[in-house]
């Protein structure tokens, strides 16, 4: 193939000059026959107008070559700026579409919870969450969820939270050695976490129990590695990734916000999607449901009997855990509000 190339090539370039020399010949036999019709023309006149002509071609091909460089010049600077014009828009679209796909398009510190919980990352939820109707949440365990959605303002029409199920032991025993490296845990024994987890998971169910007047609350006990986690909305994913190098020690991890174009959310979605469809480890809370009902869903899950004191120790202590929660997100529903540019008033006193 590439033979043939050259070949092409140089059979081209041997026409070219045989037929510029061709051309000069022809033009030279016309010239001079014509100039041989003037029969009064001495052999000193025909040299001398040779010699003009001669000069003439000079000035004209040195003009001619001058002003067909400098078009050249122009043009293939010209061609050259269109084509990387070009191939930067190519670029810069490509870039547009590869960020869109597979980069966040917001990043959170990780932190440890004081007066604050992560003031743009719970910001920034707080309004996807309102325009949503549809939330699920996928982690180790629920914990603020249920506040979260008691806090809305909006409540989303579809609700799916998977977490760890109560009864599976080692789930829990993996979530608690990484939970032994926080600030507030440090130095209990490690069966202590394991409990406290445990107790923290039912209490979430039992909170997640209390909102099903929102709408269905569908659960799904799985086997979760704790190794991230994530909250989804219609047009947002939160990731947060609990064993970042940033996120050491830290009890509110590395997060990242990914748009519902990117490949994490299209992946995330029906992953989820189909975890529900094919997992036989679920229920569903509805408005029809009593607490005889979470009573009997408890016992049946855990393996021992449940009371209604149980229910009413666990509700009480969510109320209790959540509060600094919730009292951090009415404030900063407050603050969100005050940013918000208020609608200019017609004025018509004039």
């Amino acid at each position: 193939m590439t033979h043939d190339r050259r070949s092409a090539r140089s059979l081209r370039r041997t026409l070219v000059r045989y037929s510029f020399i061709t051309a000069c010949l022809v033009g030279l036999l016309i010239s001079v026959i014509l100039t041989m019709q003037d029969k009064g023309l001495t052999a000193a006149q025909i040299y001398s107008a040779v010699g003009l002509n001669l000069f003439a071609s000079v000035v004209f091909a040195l003009m001619f070559a001058a002003l067909t460089s400098w078009t050249q010049d122009r043009n293939t600077q010209e061609t050259i700026a269109e084509g990387f014009e070009e191939l930067g828009q190519r670029v810069t679209q490509s870039m547009v579409r590869s960020n869109h796909l597979f980069l966040p398009n917001r990043q959170y510190d990780a932190l440890n919870p004081t007066n604050t919980f992560g003031d743009s990352y719970n910001g920034d939820m707080t309004v996807d969450l309102e325009a949503t109707g549809f939330f699920a949440f996928y982690g180790p365990s629920a914990r603020y969820v249920a506040a979260r959605l008691l806090a809305a303002r909006h409540h989303p029409q579809q609700i799916r939270v998977a977490m760890i199920n109560p009864a599976n032991h080692r789930a829990i025993s993996r979530r608690a050695a990484d939970r032994a490296s926080w600030l507030k845990p440090q130095g209990q024994p490690i069966d202590r976490i394991e409990r406290d987890l445990e107790e923290e998971l039912l209490m979430n169910l039992v909170s997640l129990f209390d909102c099903r007047k929102i709408c269905p609350i569908e659960i799904l006990y799985n086997d979760d590695t704790a190794v991230y986690r994530y909250v989804m909305f219609d047009q947002s994913v939160y990731v947060s990734w609990y064993h970042s190098p940033r996120s050491a020690q830290m009890e509110l991890p590395e997060s990242y916000r990914f748009g519902k174009e990117s490949f994490i959310y299209s992946t995330l979605r029906m992953d989820l999607m189909r975890k529900f469809e094919i997992s036989e480890h679920k229920t569903v809370f509805d408005a029809a449901h009593t607490d005889a009902h979470l009573i009997a869903h408890l016992t049946e899950l855990t393996g021992r009997a449940t009371t209604p004191a149980d229910l009413a120790r666990w509700r009480t202590a969510q109320i209790h855990d959540s509060a600094e929660f919730r009292a951090y997100l009415t404030s900063l529903r407050r603050e969100l509000d005050y940013r918000q540019p208020q609608p200019k008033s017609d004025d018509n006193s004039g």
